[in-house]
């Protein structure tokens, strides 16, 4: 039966390792679940994305999940279908009178990112010297809670899966700042994009109708 190597970075809810050292995530077995009807096993690599990343063009793994499409990253590697859509918002100590993420420059406030991650257009083309750079989202809150920023651009999912875990007192979600971004899953074969296309269409399909 063949093995496909598939890579991530850790992010809970959707791929992370339990306390119990098992991975787990609703991404991690949606991924799963497409690979097995694919007729495949998995072997699944949590790391940084910038390793993640470079194992995929490297060819060392097959596949990576939980990707934003870039016309940058387009050239690298070859992109599924749209695999979910993710909730990104903004999380602030204040409440700004702001009506869109890209008045963040004019208020002139500093903003905190992770590094190395694309947002889409809204927030990747804010100027760099309103951006403080983080290693992850659990980073970026703390920032904000410190006072060391003055927002941060999260995504909700995993915003409110860290705060069941820890009191985010005085942290507030400016819901009105949301914004939807496409993932997908990226490969370095096309062939194994198409087949993996296949079953995520026809997944997609099924969980359709159920609804």
């Amino acid at each position: 039966m063949k093995k496909y190597l598939v890579g991530a970075d850790p992010f809970p809810p959707y791929q992370f390792y339990n306390a119990m050292g098992v991975l787990e995530g609703s991404d991690y077995s949606h991924v799963e679940e497409i690979i097995n009807k694919m007729g495949a096993t998995a072997e699944f690599i949590l790391d940084d994305w910038s390793r993640i990343e470079k194992k995929l063009i490297d060819k060392e793994i097959d596949m990576a999940f939980q990707v934003q499409k870039t016309q940058e990253r387009e050239k690298l590697y070859y992109f599924s279908n749209v695999f979910r859509n993710a909730v990104t918002t903004i999380i602030s100590r204040t409440d700004e009178d702001m009506k869109f993420v890209e008045e963040i420059d004019l208020f002139d406030k500093k903003l905190a990112v992770i590094k190395g991650y694309k947002y889409g257009e809204v927030i990747d083309l804010l100027p760099e010297r309103i951006k403080v750079y983080c290693n992850d989202q659990q980073e970026q809150v703390e920032f904000v809670m410190q006072n060391k920023a003055d927002f941060a651009v999260v995504d909700l999912g995993v915003f409110e899966y860290q705060a069941l875990k820890r009191n985010f007192k005085g942290v507030k979600i400016l819901r009105h700042l949301d914004f939807s971004r496409p993932l997908y899953v990226v490969f370095n074969n096309p062939s194994i994009r198409d087949e993996f296309n296949r079953y995520l269409r026809n997944n997609l399909t099924r969980e359709t109708r159920e609804f």
